[in-house]
C-alpha cells in the first residue's frame, strides 16, 4: 500500500485486528464448502450505514456477551474508528486459515470467548495509488459465520479510553488547522493529495507547518476526503 495511514491507537488497533499471530504465509484461498460472502456484506453494510446494531449483529453470541457498561467503551472505540470507512461495492475479500499464538502487547490483556479459526481480509482501494485492508477474525458456527471479537480486560479499556479521548483532541485541531489554512499552501496541499501524491501532501503541510505527521495526514484527509 502506498499511502500510510497515521493513527493514534495503533498498537491496540493491531492487536485486535491481528490478535493471531500468523505464522503461516497468506497465499491463496482456502478450501472450504461454505465461504463467508455474507459476513462480508454484512460487515461492509454496517460500516458504510454506520450501524452499531449492524455491526453488533455479525458478532458471534459469546462476544455479544462480553459486552456490559463496563466494557462498552472497548467496543464503541473500535466501532468509530471503523464507520470512518467508506467501502466501495468493487471490495475483494480473501479468507486464509488462522495459524498461531495469541498475540498482543504485555500491558493488554485480551481473552477469546471463543477461538477464532480464520482470518477474513477485506481489501479496497478509494483512490489511485491507495488501498485499505481491514482484517477480521472469524469462526464458523452452525452453518454461519461470526466474527470474534476478545472480551478485554480492564487495561484494554482504559487504554481504549485514553485513545478516543486522544482522537477527540486531534479531530479538534485538525478542523481548526484545516479552517485557518490559506492559499498558495492549501492549493498545493491539495492539487498533491488529488493528483495521487498523499504522502507529498502529508510531507508538505508537515514541512511548512512545523506539525507532526500525525496531525498534517489528518489534516490533508479533511482537505481531500476519500471519497
Amino acid at each position: 500500500m502506498d499511502r500510510s495511514r497515521f493513527v493514534s491507537g495503533v498498537a491496540l488497533l493491531l492487536a485486535v485486528s491481528l490478535i493471531l499471530t500468523i505464522q503461516q504465509p497468506l497465499n491463496g484461498q482456502v478450501s472450504v464448502s461454505v465461504q463467508p460472502e455474507t459476513l462480508a456484506q454484512a460487515f461492509v453494510k454496517a460500516i458504510n450505514d454506520k450501524s452499531v446494531d449492524g455491526r453488533m449483529k455479525i458478532l458471534h453470541p459469546k462476544t455479544v456477551a462480553c459486552v456490559n457498561s463496563q466494557t462498552q467503551p472497548f467496543f464503541d472505540w473500535i466501532f468509530s474508528r471503523q464507520f470512518k470507512y467508506v467501502i466501495p461495492a468493487s471490495y475483494k475479500i480473501k479468507m486464509q486459515p488462522s495459524t498461531g499464538t495469541a498475540f498482543s502487547p504485555a500491558e493488554v490483556k485480551f481473552d477469546f470467548p471463543v477461538s477464532p479459526t480464520h482470518i477474513l481480509q477485506i481489501d479496497y482501494s478509494t483512490r489511485p495509488f491507495s488501498s485499505t485492508t481491514i482484517v477480521l477474525s472469524i469462526v464458523e458456527e452452525g452453518g454461519r459465520w461470526y466474527e470474534v471479537l476478545p472480551c478485554p480486560q480492564p487495561e484494554a479499556v482504559s487504554m481504549a479510553k485514553a485513545s478516543e479521548a486522544k482522537s477527540k483532541e486531534l479531530e479538534a485541531r485538525t478542523k481548526r488547522l484545516a479552517a485557518e489554512l490559506r492559499d498558495p499552501l492549501r492549493a498545493e496541499i491539495i492539487s498533491l493529495a488529488r493528483d495521487g501524491h498523499r504522502i507529498d501532501a502529508v510531507k508538505r503541510y508537515a514541512a511548512a507547518s512545523g506539525e507532526d505527521l500525525v496531525v498534517a495526514d489528518s489534516v490533508v484527509d479533511l482537505l481531500v476526503p476519500d471519497k
